[in-house]
């Protein structure tokens, strides 16, 4: 039999632990939406004269939104949005030339209900590229490239912010047979751009479709015939005091075609060059290119 005080310590525990297993509330409080966010958009050096600005691409945002708490800004040209509990955002864009986006505010209260608003925004950005960098890829004139196929790792794949093709590499002529290295880019200095294809394109099917619609799969593949032929576009330099850029304005592309048209230089010489470009599978992609003899 338990004495009266072995029971009432008992009792105490039993308390004690019925105490401890119930529940916490919690409440936010009024879910209310914030106001729809308006904002201020500043384009930097915009005015009468210079309507898109003034060649910087920086621009200013201040979202005004009561009730807000949070803020969510997609700025339209396929970067990461940026979140910020501070309602002033600053951005470059990266474009060359005159360029239009829309852009996409998100205001989030408590609870992480959200109000939006989109608006249109054009503007112009320039860049001035290095004389010498000119002079290597057109001569001041035109100049002929060609895939240095014979080069270890003329071909490559890695992860997106690396400058080295770690995941693979292709040995010399890996591609032989493939349509591939007979082509030849032709860089003018007036910024024209000539694709020597020579009737064969090679890359995957769901890049390839760019130019044949038809296309099914996603296997390696040669795109051959009418669909494959040569063909003629523009290209600009972009940049900054660290990096530089060739950037093609409608399908040009330098090897492996991985449906991108924005090639970083990591290395050149008057007589070749290694490139980086995102693919559209978000990988970077690598060739190696030198001038023809």
């Amino acid at each position: 039999m338990y004495t009266m005080k072995a029971l009432t310590y008992i009792m105490a525990i039993m308390i004690m632990v019925v105490a401890s297993c119930k529940e916490d509330s919690f409440t936010f409080g009024d879910l209310t939406p914030p106001a729809q966010p308006e904002a201020d958009l500043t384009v930097i050096g915009k005015d009468d004269a210079n309507p898109d600005g003034d060649g910087s691409g920086k621009i200013e945002l201040l979202i005004k939104s009561e009730g807000a708490i949070n803020y969510k800004v997609d700025f339209g040209d396929g970067s990461t949005p940026l979140n910020s509990s501070n309602n002033r955002f600053a951005y470059s864009y990266k474009h060359t030339g005159v360029a239009d986006y829309t852009i996409t505010i998100a205001a989030f209260g408590r609870g992480g209900i959200s109000s939006m608003t989109t608006m249109p925004i054009s503007l112009l950005r320039n860049f001035q590229p290095k004389a010498e960098l000119v002079t290597m890829l057109t001569a001041d004139d035109s100049k002929v490239w060609v895939i240095d196929s014979l080069a270890a790792g003329h071909l490559g794949v890695g992860p997106a912010d690396e400058d080295s093709p770690s995941w693979w590499s292709a040995p010399p002529k890996d591609k032989a047979g493939m349509g591939i290295y007979d082509d030849e880019y032709i860089f003018t200095v007036d910024g024209k751009f000539t694709h020597i294809t020579h009737n064969s394109l090679f890359g995957k099917k769901e890049n390839l479709r760019d130019f044949d619609a038809s296309l099914v799969g996603e296997d390696d593949f040669t795109l051959t015939g009418s669909k494959a032929a040569d063909y003629n576009d523009e290209f600009m330099y972009d940049g900054s005091d660290t990096e530089e850029f060739i950037v093609f304005k409608n399908l040009g592309h330098l090897g492996n075609y991985v449906g991108s048209h924005r090639f970083q230089i990591l290395e050149r010489s008057e007589t070749s060059m290694l490139l980086k470009t995102i693919g559209k599978d978000t990988n970077a992609w690598f060739v190696k290119i030198k001038a023809k003899e």
